[in-house]
């Protein structure tokens, strides 16, 4: 176990004291939400970056973050009932949608899975044989994995996947040939009763969400250190508001140097 602070310093909240310290344990437990658009989830957005903005260093976004980012992003995920990944993000990085121990326990006595569904979305639904020998997502028995495809996956790819224990349903297309992402939130709605959906990426995938109007909610953590790789991701890929957002809330975890992360919490404007 990491050596973690004890507590992060709130510096600026929409409605509640600042500034002061909150307990790590409780930055992102119970957060309450406004309820979702009608016939969908609500969605909310996760991600790190570096200050010039890299969302990946060395083609990975987990080295980006510090062990505060890395508690964070777990703790953050047991307010989702399914947690939302791009194909392209299982091939770069891999997905593996836990909790924390304690807070696993604590789903348990709510009547809830011990982690979130892991939902991935891919047209195609093709997966080369080193990523389904490796990657986690197809190695792990103890979590639900749930793949959402088109009818442009071949019976062969679905096979192979089901093959590795993920379940697999086909949704609609979109007029590019891709998931239809308001399908795709809208079978969570009305068939696993998803009431709140965390997006963890890829770039591609939040861009199609926010150009879809689906993103509600962003998360963002950054690292006070420069990539200086103008080849790397953002956490969009492309222009998709030209509104600005809305703080929610900022926490800055702060060591002996100084500070080394800023949380942002933000709301997406309509």
């Amino acid at each position: 176990m990491p050596d973690l602070p004890s507590s992060l310093r709130l510096v600026y909240h929409e409605s509640e004291p600042h500034p002061r310290d909150v307990a790590l344990a409780d930055v992102y437990l119970d957060l309450p939400f406004p309820p979702a658009p009608p016939g969908r989830p609500y969605l909310f957005v996760n991600m790190v970056q570096t200050l010039d903005g890299q969302a990946a260093l060395r083609g990975t976004a987990y080295s980006i973050g510090t062990d505060v980012d890395h508690y964070l992003l777990r703790q953050l995920r047991v307010n989702a009932d399914a947690v939302l990944s791009g194909a392209g993000t299982v091939r770069k990085d891999d997905v593996i949608i836990t909790t924390h121990r304690h807070l696993q326990e604590r789903r348990a006595g709510q009547g809830r899975t011990r982690n979130p569904l892991s939902v991935v979305v891919t047209a195609s639904c093709a997966f080369t044989d080193e990523v389904l020998a490796t990657k986690k997502f197809f190695q792990r028995t103890d979590l639900h994995r749930l793949i959402l495809t088109t009818d442009r996956a071949s019976a062969e790819d679905i096979a192979r996947v089901h093959a590795r224990g993920a379940e697999v349903h086909i949704v609609a297309t979109d007029p590019s040939g891709e998931v239809d992402l308001e399908a795709a939130l809208r079978f969570l709605f009305e068939t696993r009763g998803t009431r709140q959906v965390l997006c963890e990426g890829g770039p591609t995938l939040n861009t199609a969400l926010a150009r879809g109007g689906l993103l509600d909610e962003l998360f963002v953590t950054t690292t006070l250190r420069l990539g200086g790789d103008p080849s790397e991701p953002r956490i969009v890929s492309a222009p998709v508001t030209d509104r600005p957002l809305c703080l929610i809330s900022e926490l800055h975890y702060a060591d002996a140097a100084g500070v080394r992360e800023a949380y942002c919490r933000f709301r997406f404007p309509r």
